[in-house]
Parts: C-alpha cells; structure tokens; sequence
C-alpha cells in the first residue's frame, strides 16, 4: 500500500433554479474493528507478541504487575511481582520481553512463552529505570545514577549478565526514553519544549556517539528509532507536530514534521512500522485521533478515530502481520480499552456525486462522479448507483476516478441517487447521494430586432431562449403571433412563425398597411420539456418619406412640347393621387404657372409643357403625401431655347492719349420686350466698372464716354428677354504713357521766334529728368539731344534705356562741348516693354536750352 498520492477535488455543481442537492462525501474516519475493556488503574507502555498473540500493557510506577491479554484484548493474565514496570522491549527471536522496573530497581526478563519472570538485573538502588531498549545483542536501560540520568546496559548472553552504567554516554538531569533501530540508540530527555537527543551506533554491542543536542521536543511520550536507522521520530504534546530528524546529526529530515490533522494538533504517540509506515496520534482537538501516513508521504493515507476515549500517551503499536495497529484510550471515567484496527492502512476514499447541467423531463441526463483516493485508483473499480432505491446500471470510473450516471425520467419531480463504493484490499468503501429535481425549463422571449417599420413591411427578429441556453428546442416549435393598434384597439391574429432550433431566433414579418403604435403579442406554448412564455413587442410604424426624383432634359424648343417623367419610392399609391406642378421662368418669378398631374399606382408621375419664355423654366413638383407617405418635393430647370440678336459696341477712336476721353457706343439689334443695353469698362489690370445701363433709343443706340489712363476693354451687354438670348460684345483700345519732362541748372530763360530757352552757363552740364504716368518703375527710358543749325534740327545722340526707378522717374545730364552761343533741344521716351501691356511707347515734348558764357 506505498501508492503515490493523487489529489483530487469533490466537486458539487448546481444549475441555479434547476436542482437542489444533499451531497454526502464518503470516506469518513475509520474506526476500530474491535474495542475491548482493559483490566488497568494505570498505563504506561504496549507491546505486541504476534508470534504468541499476546499484548503486553505496563502501567508504570506504583504497579506491580504487566496485564497480558490476547490480540482482541481479551485478558490472559498478569505477570506480578513486577515492580512499577514501565519501558517494554522484545528480544530479536521473540522468546523474551524486557522490562524496566522503575520501583524495583532492576531490569526484569520475561518468557514469552510461559509469561514467567527468567530473570532479573538489578541497577542500582534508587536507579528507577524507566525505559529498555534491545540493539547490538544488548539491554539497554535508562535510569537514574547520582541523581542525573544515565544509560546502562546488560548482556543477556553472558555467563553472569550484570546491569552496567556506561559512563562513556551524556549525562542527563533525569532518566532517558530510549528507542532503537538499524542498530541504532536514541535517547531521549525533556527539557522544557526542547530535547535533550543523542544517537550512539550500538551495532557492535559498544555505544559509539554520533549525535548530541537539543532538539525540537519537550515530555516525548513516543520515541522511535525506524528499522534502517536512518532517522530519529520524536512525539511530544509541546509540539504541533511528529518531529523527524536525521540519525546521524539531529539536523531535520526530510521530510521534518507529519501533522495530525492540522497545526497545534499536539501528538501523544507514534508508532513506525517496519514497512516504513508511520502513525501519529494525538487526544487533542479536531484532530484527535490517529493519522497513517505512507512513509515520507506527508498527506496522511488514513483517518482513524474511536468510538469513546481519546488515545492515551505512547498509545499506539504496530502488530507483526503488517496490517493491525493497536490503540489504547482512555475514557472521561478513566476506563482503559484496547482498539483494534484491522484497516488501519487502508487509504481513505472519498465519493462525489455532480449535477447534471440540466435533468428536464424525457431528455437523458448526466450525473457525473469522482471516485478519490490518497493513492491510484483502483483499477477495475466500479460504483454502485440507485435510484430512491431501485437499482440502475454500476458506473465504471475511469483511470482519473470520474465515472457517470445517465437517466431519464418522464415526469417532473425530485429524485435522489446513491453511489457507493465497496472498498478493496487497499480502499475503504465510500458513499455519496443527491437530489435531482427533474423540472422543464423556463423560457423568455427576448426583446425583438427591429429590422424594418414601415406601413407595408413590418419585421422583427426575436429569439425563444430557455434558462441559461439549455435544452434544446424540437424542430417544430413556433411563436403565436397577434397585433394589436394601439389607435383603434383592433386585435388581428397573424400567422405563427417557427423557431430555428440552430438559433432560437425567429422572424415576424407583417404589412400593417397604415401608421402609428402597433403591440405584437408574442406567445409560446411550451412543450413536455420547456415551460410556456409570451412577450410584447411595441413597433411604432412611421409614414414612408419617399425620394422623389425627376429625369427632365437639359433644354427645350421654345413654343414646343415638352414632356418629363418622374418617380415617387416607396410604392404603391392609391389610384387617383395627384402631384402639383409649377414653373417659374422669366415672365412668371413671384406667380409661377401651376397644374396638377396623375401619380401612378407605382408612383410614375408624367410632366407636359409647352413654355412660351425662353431662358431658365424653373419645374417644381410636388407631392402632398397620403396615410402612408410624407410629402416630397423636388425640382428640375430647363433650358428654353431663344433667338440671337444682334449687338455692336464702338469707340471713336482706337488710341488715346494719357488722360484723353472716349466715347463708346452700343447698337441693339432686333428684341421682343428688351431693350436695355449695359455699357462696362475694364483698364488694362484693373476692375470692371459699369459706365451707363439704360434702354436704346429708337435707332438701337447707347452711348457713354470714359477718361482713359491705359488701354481698356469696353463692353455692350444685353441681358436679353423673353424671346431672345442675352449677348455681350467687347471693343479694345489702346492708350499712350504720359511723360513729364524738366531742365534743372539754368540761370535764365529766352524766347527765339516765340519759343521759351533755358540759358545755360558753359560751364554747367544741363540736367534733364523724365516722369512717366503712370508708374512705370522697372521699365526704360531714352532721352534725344538735337541741335539747331543750317536752317534745321540735327539729332546730335539718343541714349540708351534708362531704367525708371521707384518713383518712376529717369535722370540723365548733357554733356555739351564749343556750345557756347548754340541752340539746343532735348526730350524723352518711354519705351514699353512686353511686359507692359496698358500703355503705348511715348515720346514727351521738347524742352529748348542755350548756353552762353
């Protein structure tokens, strides 16, 4: 029974709503097989004799005998003259036990064949030897010498054994609990919640030290050596658990402590049994009782408690069959009896039984199980399951210890299962049971999806959903449907719809065929597995807002049929609707022209004109709207045709000079009820201004004048009328710059035949300078020098570009060599460039000079 621990949950799943459940776990704490009544005042120490089915009880000092009884508990007898016998220990071969007489001063031996003293050692008076142990063909005793404790040893073997201190070993303030194992001596003494511990190879019959300290402990009342003498187990009540330590150091095993049944639980007593198993127990708290563990396995494999009694100190012991372990409790009367507990290593086994996710009525359900051990599974293992006591089908648990239950049931109800579970030869049995209430599920309608909510095409989708989505839904189940206007309160029941079983969603699609609030009652009638359900579904069904739309041609013949189409969405109509159309052109702005025109039933409309006006025909249609239709509107401009006319404009001349004025003239052809003519000017970069608007005379005539700084661009424009086209007509002419020109550094002035001269000193050099109108900075100017003789003017030089600075303005200054007495002229031009395009090249007038001396 060394199974390798798996831990495994109980686990207890309620569908909310649907079950209930009493669940009982099995695997309680085992009990004695047997109990018997022991005939002890007192106890102090067991051993079992398996070989002659015997138990051996001390009870300590003030006694003077060790009860016998049989491996039930039976009494056999009492070995007397046992004086305050204490400490038992049991030869290698069985043949004799030991005892320590702690008020006879001795160390006793007794046959355990005829339970007959054999022999007797004294140790010393006053030695009151509590504890023997058996280990290298030696007794070992503990006992007290000097007033401190100290260990000593007989040889049984020898001719003439004698009890002998051995003065080599520690010394103790009080008697020691001894233990062996493996050849192995513990000893052992209290030292408040320490211990003093000390471990001697004894093998050789010759106490060798290996380790001396103090240890976790404190009054032990178990102390084990275990059977390979590897590791010490020390039971102390100031303790909260069995202490493990290393023989061979006292340093913590591993592992170091085994709990019984939890922290603080204090153990009283142990017992190590030669396959390495260990049991501790403990008379304290809710862990009282005694705890199996599997060797280094620190999760205990067993729970075993008593009918009355708790365990008495160093209680416990280990029968030779490897099975039986042997506890002594003590009652609250202070009555004595011996448990016997044949399963002692059997391993606890737990039961658990599950809901199902749902049980409703005809439908199989599943219970679900797990079968847990402190060990493997047993493999093969099988459960026993009832049904309020008729039997049903074994359950067979898998390698993880899950198993399964399915049932059905026809009718509603609460139905109560048990699984147990037998046992084995390692395996206690176990037992779990649950209540299942078999019911059908609720069911709602949810709120619908409204996809559409218009007079004639009403659809929502809505879905029929049991509780938590369970159970599914048979492939012929439908909603019952009726609506009901909220206006008029008239009810209609409309056909029932079906339930995908996929989805649980269903579609309801109506044609109410008229506007306001409806109520879809929406009802389902339940089956054998599901309850009934209904809802309400409130649509608030508006009027279409249909799209009108029109398909007219971009232009017309004046005075000529004209025909359109048109479309009203959301169809149909009633017969005999109508739409109202206008049309706004030049002669009707602020009172259009109207008529009605027929709405087909599938909202075709047909427009007819004949338009007298040319120009833009502005066509609206609209549509009044219906029960079940918003008014619509839309519109559609055509362009009627008109007639040309003719119009010119002219200037009196084609070039101006700077500042000179134009007059410009318009001529209007032909017209029907127009006759209004616009005259513009535009110069050259600048803005568009309106001279004259005003209506021609009699022979098509309009004029206007313009003071011209730059070339301009004129413009007769006629906005036409109800038969003829507007047209605009342009004339360009062009002007010249305006240059002023000056001399500077005269003294006087003169006239020759009329002529003003600036006279010069012949030792100034005349400066001329040049304005250009408008500004022209950036561009060139040339100056021309001439000079009068022979009757004529002779050019003496013309300059190169002088570039017109900031202001516009260009300087230069004459040069002039043998002037003296001569007469002189000069002027300047301004020279266009091709980026100046609002003014002609341009000379200046002469300005005259002459120079004297």
């Amino acid at each position: 029974m060394r199974l390798k621990r798996v831990s495994l949950t109980t686990a207890i799943s309620v569908v909310a709503g649907l079950t209930t459940a009493t669940v009982g776990l099995g695997g309680a704490a085992a009990q004695a097989d047997s109990t018997a009544a022991l005939p002890l005042a007192h106890y102090s120490h067991m051993l079992v004799d398996t070989a002659h089915r015997h138990i051996f009880l001390s009870q300590g000092a003030g006694s003077d005998g060790i009860v016998v009884t049989d491996l039930s508990g039976t009494p056999v007898t009492t070995v007397t003259g046992e004086q305050g016998a204490t400490g038992l220990a049991l030869s290698p071969d069985g043949g004799t036990l030991y005892t320590a007489l702690a008020d006879g001063d001795a160390v006793a031996a007794i046959d355990t064949a005829t339970l007959t003293e054999s022999a007797r050692w004294p140790t010393g008076a006053g030695s009151a030897p509590v504890s023997v142990a058996v280990a290298g063909g030696r007794v070992w005793y503990g006992h007290t010498a000097d007033g401190k404790g100290a260990i000593g040893s007989v040889d049984p073997s020898a001719a003439d054994p004698v009890a002998t201190p051995q003065p080599s070993m520690s010394q103790w303030t009080a008697a020691p609990l001894l233990a062996t194992g493996g050849g192995v001596l513990a000893a052992e003494e209290p030292q408040g919640s320490l211990s003093h511990v000390a471990t001697f190879d004894v093998s050789s019959g010759t106490a060798s030290i290996e380790a001396d300290t103090a240890v976790y402990g404190g009054t032990a009342t178990g102390l084990e050596v275990t059977g390979d003498g590897k590791r010490v187990l020390l039971a102390a009540v100031q303790q909260p658990a069995l202490r493990v330590y290393d023989a061979s150091n006292l340093g913590a095993a591993n592992p170091a402590v085994y709990y019984t049944g939890g922290a603080n639980s204090a153990p009283n007593s142990l017992a190590a049994d030669s396959d390495g198993t260990i049991a501790v127990g403990s008379s304290a708290g809710s862990g009282a009782g005694v705890y199996v563990y599997a060797g280094s396995n620190t999760v205990a494999e067993n729970h075993l408690t008593f009918p009355s009694g708790t365990l008495a100190p160093d209680g416990l012991e280990w029968g030779g069959d490897g099975v039986t372990l042997y506890a002594v409790t003590r009652d609250s009367s202070g009555a004595y009896a011996l448990n016997v507990l044949g399963g002692a290593k059997l391993t606890d086994t737990q039961l658990s039984l599950t809901h199902p996710r749902y049980a409703v009525p005809t439908q199989q359900y599943t219970l679900t199980g797990s079968l847990s051990t402190q060990g493997a599974v047993p493999a093969g293992a099988s459960v026993q399951v009832t049904r309020d006591g008729t039997a049903l089908p074994d359950a067979e648990v898998g390698t993880d210890g899950s198993f399964t239950v399915s049932d059905t049931r026809p009718d509603e109800g609460a139905y109560t299962y048990e699984a147990r579970y037998a046992g084995d030869a390692t395996h206690r049995a176990a037992s779990a049971s649950l209540t299942v209430h078999v019911a059908r599920l609720s069911t709602t309608i949810g709120s619908p999806e409204i996809s559409s909510a218009t007079p004639h095409a009403v659809t929502f989708t809505g879905s029929l959903m049991s509780r938590l989505g369970l159970g599914s839904l048979p492939g012929d189940t439908t909603v019952q449907v009726s609506r009901t206007n909220e206006d008029t309160q008239e009810t209609k029941q409309l056909p029932s719809v079906p339930v995908d079983p996929a989805t649980t969603e269903f579609t309801v699609e109506d044609a109410p065929d008229a506007t306001g609030r409806f109520a879809y009652h929406l009802s389902y009638a339940g089956d054998v597995t599901h309850e009934p359900t209904s809802s309400d579904a409130t649509v608030q069904v508006s009027p279409y807002a249909p799209a009108l739309t029109l398909k007219a041609p971009g232009t017309a013949t004046r005075a000529s049929a004209l025909s359109f189409t048109g479309s009203l969405g959301d169809a149909p109509y009633a017969a005999g609707e109508k739409v109202t159309v206008s049309r706004t052109d030049a002669a009707h702005t602020t009172a259009p022209v109207t008529w009605t025109a027929p709405v087909g039933t599938d909202g075709t409309i047909t427009v007819t004109d004949k338009p007298d006006v040319g120009g833009a025909n502005t066509y609206t249609v609209g549509y009044p709207g219906d029960a079940s239709h918003e008014a619509a509107t839309a519109a559609a401009i055509v362009q009627v045709s008109r007639s040309k006319t003719a119009l010119t404009v002219t200037t009196n001349a084609s070039t101006y000079a700077y500042g000179a004025t134009a007059t410009v003239s318009a001529h209007l052809g032909t017209t029907y009820n127009g006759r209004t003519v616009s005259l513009y000017a535009q110069p050259g970069g600048g803005t568009k201004i309106l001279l004259k608007t005003g209506t021609v005379d009699s022979k098509g005539n309009l004029a206007a004048t313009y003071r011209l700084t730059r070339g301009t661009t004129f413009t007769a424009s006629y906005a036409g009328d109800y038969r003829y086209a507007p047209a605009t007509i342009t004339r360009a002419v062009s002007a010249y710059a305006k240059v002023a020109q000056k001399l500077s550094g005269y003294y006087t002035s003169t006239t020759y035949g009329g002529t003003t001269y600036r006279v010069y000193h012949h030792t100034v050099k005349p400066q001329v300078t040049a304005t250009v109108t408008p500004a022209k900075p950036g561009q060139c100017q040339r100056f021309q020098a001439q000079e009068y003789y022979s009757g004529a003017w002779h050019t003496l030089t013309t300059s190169g570009c002088f570039t017109l600075d900031a202001n516009s303005t260009a300087v230069t200054k004459l040069a002039l060599t043998n002037a003296t007495g001569h007469r002189f002229r000069v002027r300047s031009e301004y020279e266009h460039s091709r980026t100046d395009t609002t003014n002609l090249t341009t000379w200046s007038s002469w300005l005259h000079l002459t120079v004297r001396t």
